[in-house]
């Protein structure tokens, strides 16, 4: 993802130990798409 949004420009702006628990509750499902989707336009910037 990082890797996604850096070749486009953007960089996350959050703490690696909160992109590693978002990421994991994403994989397990105990977070929801839209949820996410949120958080991510929230936490990255143009780089």
């Amino acid at each position: 993802m990082e890797t996604f949004l850096a070749l486009n420009g953007m960089e996350i702006n959050a703490f690696v130990d909160e992109q590693e628990r978002v990421v994991l509750a994403i994989a397990s499902g105990a977070q929801e798409h839209d949820a996410f989707v949120e958080w991510l336009q929230g936490n990255t910037t143009a780089s």
